[in-house]
This record gives structure tokens, C-alpha cells and sequence, in this order.
């Protein structure tokens, strides 16, 4: 099958963008401001065009501030430096550069170049004033005018470092939802993955068990098929109730899964209680399971019962399936604060402790450390049978 084509983006320039855009609008505004507003002094036609050059490339330096903001404040500065020295006199467009050049050193430029590049812009305006030639003699006016463009610089780079804070909240405010997000994303595949491992497992230990007792069921009818017709009839019936609840558990596990309701569950938990019920539809005309059980069951609490009961099934069924034809012993154990129980088959066959751990095994496995217990399984080295542990604490605190 082919795969999709891959989708191209393109990018637009940085001049199309909505601040591209807007430095181009400024440009065109000092343009026009810059030819409206010429030099208070007379100019010759070379001054005058002179002068036209030197608003047309600040324009257009004002216009890449962003794209190249080091280049542009560098032609910005050598354009107004030639200003200074041609005309000797301040002009609006030579104010106003001032301004946008202070501006963008505190929003387009880090340091150091952000501090040398606005003391540059402090240089120029101060020297501007101090070599104009309309402003009288007087250190008071030329204090006065030193001081007016001091200030005049020094909040158009106050305004510039609030620009860059408030776009620095707003990038660091972008990159913590996008973090977020991601652990969003994370925690809903752990989810999944948890749920989907849950589901897995409820249906191992519905159907597992129930398709082994069939198996055994059916087993056993074969081997008094002739000699005992009424055990065969009652096998039959066995394997005819263990199908209709397979299909009802499977029916019941996936209203669960269809509701939204966190608390739904398809019906009571089985516990130790349910045990001897257990065994009774395990049995069958070739295989015998013998129950000894020291205590009291109904002290356990209901979460370490239904994960014993759990491990009790896993273990039958694996028992059966390795060991059909040979007498399945469950002992079980309860103290006051822990159950020990003990399933031996005494016919395991060589399959079942090879290298490779099966889904049952595991989940055994993880059932008893959820509720900080051991469990073993393996062929005992003293007496070559087969032999499952667990023991399963908790606390009434």
C-alpha cells in the first residue's frame, strides 16, 4: 500500500509575517515623516539628496530590525552619524531613529551587544546635541536638551525591556503548556496502556479458566465415555455451564468497558469463600484436586482474598494443563495479619518450567507484589514436583 503523500508547509518570509509587516509600516512612516520634515537649515541640491539617502536607508534599516537587528542598528548608526556630520543640526528623522534604535536594542538583542549598542544610541543623542548649531550657546539650553534626550532614550528602552519581559512571559508561559501537554499526553498513553493491561488480564483469567476446565471436562468424558455414561452426562453438563458463564463474564467485562462510571464492575469479586466452588467445576473424571484450609477465610480482607483467589485459579489452571491425570493438592493457610497458600502438582510437565515465563506466571507474579507479597513457582529440587507459593500480607492499621 502507499503511503500518503507528505504534506509540504511552506513558510512565508519573515516580511510577510505580521511583524514583518509592522516594521515595514514604521519604515514607511520615518520615510515620509523624514521627506516631509526636513533639516531646519537650507539645504544644497547635493545636501538635499544627501539627505533623502540618508531617511531612505534608515527606512529601510528600520524595516530589517528584526530579520538582522545587529546590521540594521550598525547602518542605522553610520547613517546618522553622516547626519551629524553633514548637517550639524538635529532633524526629526534623525530623533526618531534615535528612538527606534533604543527600542530595539532592549527587544531584538542580547548582551552584551543589548548594553553597547544602546550606550552608542546615548553617545549619539548627547553628542547631536551638544554639536548642533540652532541651539544657543547657553550650557543651561544645551543641559537642557542633553537631558531631554536622556530621557527621551531612556524610555523608549524602558519601553523595549517591557516588550521583552512580557514576550518572555508569554514564550516561558508556551513552553510550560507545551511541557504540560506532553505529560498529558504520557500520562493518557500510560493510561491506556494500564487499562489495556487490565482488560488483557481480566480476560486471561475468564476465559483461561474457563476454556482449561472445559478442556479438562472434556478430557475426562473421553476416558469413561462407555464405562460411566451418567459421570459423562454430568461432565457434558459442566462443560455446557462453564461455556454460558464464559460468554456471560466476557458480556460483562464489556458493558464494563463501555461504561464512563469509574466504580463499575460487572459483578461481585470472587474470594477464598468461592474457592471450594472453584474446585468443584475444575474437577473432573481424570483430575483431582484435594483442599486443606487452616483458618478462617472470611477474615481476610476482600482485595488480598479476590487476588489469592485469583492466584489459586491461575495456578489450577496451569496445574491441569501440565498435569492433567495427576492429584492437584491446595493448601492454604491463614494468620492473623497474611495468607499462605501452596498449590503442588506432582506431574508438571517439563514444559512448565522452561525459559520462557507465560502471562500467567507474570501476573501471578504481579498480583502478589501489588500487595507487597512473595511468590515463587518451580519445579521443587527436593521432590520433582511442581509447587506454587504466595504469601499474600496486610494491615488493619
Amino acid at each position: 500500500m502507499k503511503s500518503p503523500p507528505e504534506r509540504v508547509v511552506t513558510r512565508l518570509p519573515d516580511i510577510v509575517t505580521r511583524s514583518g509587516m509592522t516594521d515595514v509600516a514604521v519604515g514607511l512612516t520615518l520615510c515620509v515623516i523624514g521627506l516631509l520634515a526636513e533639516p531646519p537649515i537650507p539645504l544644497l541640491t547635493g545636501q538635499y539628496i544627501g539627505y533623502v539617502l540618508v531617511v531612505i536607508g534608515a527606512a529601510l534599516a528600520v524595516g530589517f530590525r528584526r530579520r538582522v537587528p545587529r546590521t540594521a542598528l550598525t547602518v542605522l548608526a553610520v547613517l546618522l552619524l553622516v547626519h551629524l556630520v553633514v548637517f550639524d543640526v538635529p532633524s526629526v528623522v534623525a530623533g526618531l531613529a534615535c528612538l527606534v534604535a533604543a527600542y530595539t536594542t532592549q527587544t531584538q538583542l542580547v548582551p552584551p551587544w543589548r548594553w553597547g549598542f544602546l550606550a552608542a544610541t546615548y553617545a549619539g543623542g548627547v553628542a547631536a546635541m551638544l554639536d548642533s548649531t540652532v541651539l544657543s550657546d547657553d550650557w543651561q539650553t544645551r543641559a537642557f536638551a542633553v537631558a531631554s534626550v536622556s530621557v527621551a532614550i531612556s524610555l523608549a528602552a524602558t519601553l523595549g525591556m517591557l516588550r521583552r519581559q512580557r514576550r518572555t512571559r508569554y514564550d516561558l508561559a508556551v513552553e510550560r503548556a507545551a511541557v504540560l501537554e506532553g505529560q498529558l499526553d504520557t500520562e493518557r498513553h500510560l493510561a491506556a496502556f494500564e487499562e489495556r493491561h487490565r482488560v488483557a488480564r481480566e480476560m486471561h483469567d475468564i476465559l483461561g479458566h474457563s476454556l482449561n476446565a472445559i478442556a479438562a471436562q472434556a478430557e475426562g468424558a473421553r476416558y469413561i465415555l462407555t464405562s460411566d455414561t451418567e459421570r459423562v452426562d454430568r461432565a457434558l453438563q459442566d462443560i455446557a455451564h462453564l461455556s454460558r458463564t464464559a460468554v456471560d463474564d466476557v458480556r460483562d467485562v464489556i458493558d464494563v468497558l463501555r461504561t464512563e462510571s469509574e466504580d463499575a464492575s460487572p459483578r461481585p469479586d470472587p474470594t477464598l469463600r468461592d474457592l471450594s466452588e472453584l474446585i468443584t467445576t475444575l474437577q473432573s473424571p481424570g483430575t483431582t484436586i484435594k483442599l486443606q484450609v487452616d483458618g478462617d477465610v472470611d477474615t481476610v480482607p476482600s482485595r488480598v482474598s479476590l487476588a489469592a483467589y485469583r492466584i489459586a485459579q491461575e495456578s489450577l489452571t496451569n496445574a491441569i494443563t501440565h498435569g492433567r491425570l495427576s492429584p492437584i493438592t491446595v493448601r492454604l493457610g491463614i494468620d492473623a495479619d497474611s495468607v499462605d497458600m501452596t498449590v503442588v502438582n506432582p506431574a508438571a510437565s517439563p514444559a512448565a518450567d522452561g525459559e520462557r515465563r507465560g502471562h500467567g506466571l507474570i501476573g501471578m507474579a504481579e498480583r502478589a507484589q501489588a500487595y507487597g507479597g512473595a511468590f515463587t513457582a518451580g519445579r521443587d529440587a527436593a521432590t520433582g514436583v511442581w509447587r506454587v507459593h504466595v504469601r499474600l500480607p496486610w494491615s488493619w492499621s
